[in-house]
């Protein structure tokens, strides 16, 4: 399961990073791609260190996290009346955002199942 941790982490990183762009409108949105790195890079570390089961928790906890977040921010853009300006972006985000709250979701799932000893690796 850490080989796919990684592949799920990384297609969330590309995934998210552009919610970044909407932080000025909703700000728990530019929480999500510090929160992917660090949750891409403590499934690494849980790969490369062993008996570290502690990293694959953090990174199901950063992916619940990071859930959370887009949560927020998507409510903050779905609740805001919008005057034209920024629709666009808006609503680009509102996609990405139904996006990636799935992708996060089942990434914690994976890292969970990581995490209690469901393994991939021999």
């Amino acid at each position: 399961m850490e080989w796919l941790g990684i592949v799920m982490w990384a297609v969330v990183l590309m995934v998210a990073s552009p919610l970044g762009l909407v932080a000025l409108t909703a700000p728990s949105f530019g929480l999500v791609p510090p929160l992917a790195i660090g949750g891409l890079a403590t499934c690494v570390l849980y790969l490369v260190i062993d008996d570290a089961t502690w990293l694959a928790w953090l990174s199901a906890g950063l992916a619940l996290g990071g859930a959370g977040a887009v949560t927020v921010g998507a409510a903050i853009i779905v609740s805001s009346p919008s005057e034209g300006a920024g629709q666009t972006l808006e609503e680009n985000a509102a996609l990405v955002a139904g996006t990636v709250i799935p992708l996060l979701l089942t990434t914690a799932f994976v890292m969970v199942l990581a995490a209690v000893g469901v393994t991939t690796v021999g």
